[in-house]
């Protein structure tokens, strides 16, 4: 059986249809073009509402599957977009907090100066020089927030664990919106960051979060607490991708 034959066997057996169904050729062409990732979770959906809803009317089964499939895709976006601020953010912030410790003083040059450059980071701006010597960039051209842009989300979380001395204060116990913000400690940094990393792979790789991460309200809660203790004003940002908050749901508003 051919990949594209399985994949339409297994959608068949489970909304109960064949071959006779009026749809039968856009369910064959809808499996070839789709994420079959969320497409089987959408026609696991359906094969349950079937079953327990079986006198609900339903004008087109192809219609209603792609629906429910349309939904998740959705709900993959605005994560994406989610993930996209978070770790501008952070990224962000580490850059001004650290450029300013670092650097001599009015100036943006702790990256440009051996001198400065503290032991912790340099095999990260290591990695960080391979990728913008590939891309035709001169380095020395690029200011901290350039240079950070090229550090992936696992580096940002071993750069605030190398320079938690330096960046810890900015998650001490606070106020944020009349909500008491507690402390965020290293480890519990760092374990926050790990998972967020994981999930925010999920999701860069056009897959559902793994049955082993934390769920996504989990996820969310986490990188809320983050940002608000940045500042970042999450419920304004979000109010353009997910204006109902039906998918992003803020505890800090």
């Amino acid at each position: 059986m051919t990949l594209h034959d399985q994949v339409l066997h297994e959608l068949c057996l489970a909304l109960s249809i064949d071959n006779t169904h009026h749809e039968y050729s856009k369910f064959a062409k809808a499996g070839d073009l789709i994420n079959q990732a969320y497409f089987k979770i959408a026609i696991k959906e359906f094969a349950h509402i079937k079953t327990t809803n079986p006198i609900k009317v339903i004008e087109s089964d192809f219609d209603f599957l792609m629906g429910l499939y349309n939904k998740h895709i959705k709900e993959h976006q605005v994560m994406f977009l989610l993930f996209n601020i978070f770790e501008t953010a952070i990224r962000s912030k580490a850059a001004v907090v650290l450029s300013q410790k670092y650097s001599s003083a009015d100036q943006d040059d702790w990256l440009h100066n051996p001198a400065l450059v503290p032991t912790k980071i340099q095999h990260t701006l290591e990695k960080s020089s391979e990728i913008i010597k590939l891309d035709g960039e001169n380095i020395q051209a690029l200011d901290t927030f350039q240079i950070f842009d090229y550090i992936l989300l696992g580096g940002l979380k071993t750069l605030y664990f190398a320079f938690w001395i330096d960046l810890s204060d900015l998650f001490e116990e606070k106020y944020y919106k009349h909500h008491r913000l507690k402390q965020i400690g290293k480890k519990a940094m760092t374990t926050m960051l790990e998972s967020i990393r994981k999930s925010r792979n999920d999701n860069a790789h056009h897959k559902p979060f793994h049955s082993s991460r934390k769920r996504r309200h989990e996820i969310v809660d986490d990188m809320e607490l983050i940002l608000a203790h940045l500042g970042f004003n999450l419920e304004d940002a979000i109010n353009n991708i997910d204006p109902q908050h039906k998918i992003i749901k803020l505890k800090f508003i």
